[in-house]
């Protein structure tokens, strides 16, 4: 294994996005070119992004109501990029940039939204309140969709959160929230699950910022995976909501598993990982580890030991992994990297004498259950 770190075509465009947190606005996967799909069905969307594939469609707009000529879901903290380009949380978020004032200003001129995405939740109820999708910034939020030991819930500025429904860890949900003025109405998979009267008049939505997967802030954080994201300047109908889960549902129908290996061991050596400043313009970069394997509790693994890259610096800062002794106890969940494409132009340190025979692992959580 070397480091693979490609510099030619749309390779190195994707690498130096990577590097400078542009997310995978350009990072190619090794699937061919996806036809445009239908989704989203309805139209008048001021935000829309199924994932963040360089090819994938998506609308969204300048503060001039112009098409952006780059989109950038940036990634900020441990929230990354999933094999299927999906974003994936686990204590981070995304911010999309520049997209964000736009989506007010519509919205404050029509009195009304929709707030639509599909979601995997990591845990449910999870151990604390988690931020799926906001629209804020340092003065203040104007609505947010949280999940907590309730269930989904929406919050609006200046209004006490209503409950949504209650969905499941690990399986895939199309939520879908329709608001108009003084009234709403939730859908799970396209099917209508409550509805009512705000407690108070919806206000006027501000050029704020989208976030996902914490408050603009970074409090909050929900673990997950997110993807299917829109945003409409109007209250979407129960056919038209309905017409937008028939439209996400075949698009991620490939969806399986990865290979995975779930093992109990111990750290044997692990690649050094270069300095903060040697990486410049990067601002993330993976390191590979060998373990011993001393007990495989899920998958299936035959070797003695077992090479993982895992993420050692994220936002540039080193994270503590980085530093580990050889003999740390470990228990990982690890996924095949030739089951993550959109690791392709990352920038890792995996020189080291004997690893690249191995066949390498991607651990995109260690405290992943």
């Amino acid at each position: 294994m070397t480091r693979s770190l490609r510099r030619t075509g749309v390779r190195a465009a994707a690498a130096l996005a990577a590097a400078l947190g542009l997310g995978a606005a350009l990072a190619p996967g090794r699937a061919a070119a996806e036809p445009a799909p239908a989704w989203p069905a309805a139209p008048g969307a001021v935000l829309a992004f199924r994932n963040v594939h360089f090819e994938s469609p998506r609308t969204a707009f300048d503060d001039k109501g112009r098409a952006l000529m780059v989109f950038n879901c940036a990634p900020r903290g441990r929230g990354l990029f999933g094999r299927f380009h999906d974003l994936v949380c686990d204590g981070g978020s995304f911010h999309v940039r520049e997209a964000g004032p736009w989506v007010g200003l519509q919205v404050a001129k029509s009195g009304a939204f929709t707030l639509e995405v599909t979601i995997t939740p990591a845990e449910a109820p999870p151990k604390t309140r988690g931020v799926v999708l906001a629209y804020g910034d340092d003065a203040g939020e104007d609505v947010a969709l949280l999940h907590d030991k309730t269930g989904l819930a929406l919050r609006l500025a200046g209004a006490p959160p209503v409950e949504l429904f209650a969905p499941e860890a690990g399986k895939p949900v199309h939520v879908l929230v329709a608001c108009d003025r003084g009234t709403w109405a939730a859908y799970r998979d396209g099917q209508p699950v409550r509805s009512g009267t705000l407690a108070a008049a919806a206000p006027a939505w501000g050029r704020r910022q989208v976030v996902l997967g914490a408050a603009w802030t970074g409090a909050d954080p929900w673990r997950g995976r997110i993807e299917g994201i829109a945003l409409f300047p109007r209250a979407l109908a129960a056919d038209e909501a309905a017409k937008e889960t028939a439209a996400i549902r075949p698009l991620m129908a490939g969806h399986k598993p990865a290979t995975a290996v779930r093992f109990r061991g111990a750290l044997v050596r692990q690649a050094k990982t270069a300095d903060l400043e040697a990486i410049r313009p990067y601002t993330r970069s993976m390191t590979a580890a060998e373990y011993k394997v001393e007990q495989v509790l899920a998958g299936e693994w035959k070797e003695p030991t077992i090479v993982v890259l895992h993420w050692m610096i994220i936002d540039n800062k080193r994270l503590p992994l980085a530093d580990r002794k050889p003999g740390a106890a470990v228990e990982l969940t690890v996924e095949r990297l030739d089951d993550h494409p959109q690791l392709g132009s990352c920038r890792r340190d995996d020189e080291v004498e004997g690893f690249a025979d191995a066949t390498p692992f991607y651990c995109e959580s260690e405290s992943a259950p």
